[in-house]
């Protein structure tokens, strides 16, 4: 992962939000959060730190929860955590399963 340019990390909820969440049954909020579940914010705000490095200049946050996330809480753990190490030169954007997000071009055309 170090060389890569790009990386599509989920981010598919909030903590808070997926505890206070009243639609799931707690078995499922259990799954969700196991080691074989989802990534939270911060779990997903943990990777992006780990995997930080001189090539990596852009993440894509996905699989947000429409129940159990916000893009903006998504968007400021990640950022926060990389701000926190200073790494400034990742460029973060959430994605959408309403809309495509704009292309992304690496290195010079051939």
């Amino acid at each position: 992962m170090r060389p890569a340019h790009a990386l599509v990390l989920e981010a598919n909820h909030d903590m808070k939000l997926l505890q206070e969440d009243i639609k799931r049954p707690w078995s499922t909020k259990q799954r969700i959060l196991s080691r074989h579940g989802h990534l939270s914010n911060d779990a997903a705000a943990a990777v992006a730190a780990e995997v930080a490095s001189a090539s990596l200049s852009r993440i894509y946050l996905g699989h947000l929860s429409r129940d159990c996330n916000r893009p903006e809480l998504a968007y400021r753990a990640v950022a926060e955590k990389l701000k926190a190490l200073g790494v400034t030169h990742i460029q973060l954007e959430n994605t959408s399963q309403e809309r495509p997000c704009a292309t992304l071009t690496l290195g010079a055309p051939a």
